[in-house]
């Protein structure tokens, strides 16, 4: 069978190819050449402008995600932890006979893969498919030591999940390339190497379950977004006290919305005492006849929906 010679029709049926493809192997033909990049960037423009954001995603297997305005997605690149670049179940890029050897490791493999220079490289190339300031959003839950989070741009909202944990620096690093996020959900920090004016003070909205309760004190102090969401299992009344403090006296926290702090039991933790709070910040109780006005915002409960 000989091969189609594309680049010999005419631009209309050229768009007739191309728009019987699926985003998959648009993408594929688009790295095989310049020429071919330029083509298909000038035929599917209008879908590329459908994609709402990238997904980059890592957790039993690494992809990459384009979704589209009405949140249908298609996997454009896949990755499993073996190396073996394949289909799995939905639409995927397929990319045969490719291994990489990683910078990350697991306990339980020794085979690895260099997923963020991965991550990296696809964005910068789909800088000519898509725009560069196409919105993303990364999704990491993985198991590894010295993982090296991917210096993505543009990236609105972030679920980080690394296990034992991920130090201050490497989210530092992280920031430097995304700073203005608008949501992060975020499991198990080492802030030792976090900035004093990290970029993560700053995010509209926080969600981290910080088990060592290590982070939530420095957000109690330095907290600028609108919206936190905490669970710790240790927390200093003296904190919660210099919170209140600043807050009421407008010296701290102009943006704050919502703060909550879900403090779980922990027998090893010294019980909160209420009322050496109150008693610091003088907090008077309403009567039952007044009437207590409610609030109502919008907030983000993942990188994928919100809610109101």
């Amino acid at each position: 069978m000989n091969p189609i010679r594309l680049f010999n029709f005419p631009y209309v049926v050229q768009r007739e190819i191309m728009d019987s493809m699926d985003l998959q192997t648009i993408f594929l033909l688009s790295i095989s050449s310049k020429k071919m990049n330029n083509l298909i960037l000038s035929v599917e423009k209008a879908r590329f402008n459908k994609i709402k954001y990238i997904l980059y995603d890592m957790n039993l297997e690494a992809s990459i995600e384009a979704v589209n305005y009405n949140h249908t997605s298609e996997v454009i690149l896949t990755m499993d932890t073996t190396m073996v670049l394949g289909i799995y179940k939905k639409k995927k890029l397929y990319i045969s006979d490719t291994l990489i050897e990683s910078k990350w490791y697991t306990a339980r493999r020794t085979k690895t893969a260099f997923a963020d220079e991965v991550f990296e490289s696809v964005q910068k190339h789909s800088y000519g498919l898509f725009g560069d300031n196409k919105e993303c959003k990364l999704d990491i839950n993985i198991y590894a030591y010295g993982f090296r989070l991917p210096k993505l741009k543009n990236v609105s909202g972030s679920n980080i999940h690394i296990v034992p944990s991920v130090d201050g620096k490497t989210l530092n690093d992280y920031f430097s390339a995304s700073p203005n996020q608008d949501f992060i959900n975020l499991f198990g920090v080492k802030p030792g190497k976090l900035k004093i004016n990290s970029k993560l003070y700053g995010i509209n909205c926080i969600h981290t379950f910080d088990g060592k309760s290590q982070i939530v004190p420095n957000l109690l102090r330095k907290f600028a977004g609108k919206h936190a969401f905490m669970i710790t299992l240790k927390l200093d009344h003296r904190d919660v006290i210099q919170f209140l403090k600043k807050w009421k006296s407008n010296e701290l926290f102009e943006k704050l919305e919502i703060l909550q702090v879900t403090l779980r039991d922990n027998s090893d933790s010294e019980p909160m005492n209420p009322v050496e709070i109150r008693n610091a910040i003088a907090i008077k109780t309403l009567s039952e006849s007044v009437n207590s006005p409610v609030y109502n915002c919008k907030t983000s409960f993942g990188i994928r929906r919100s809610a109101s």
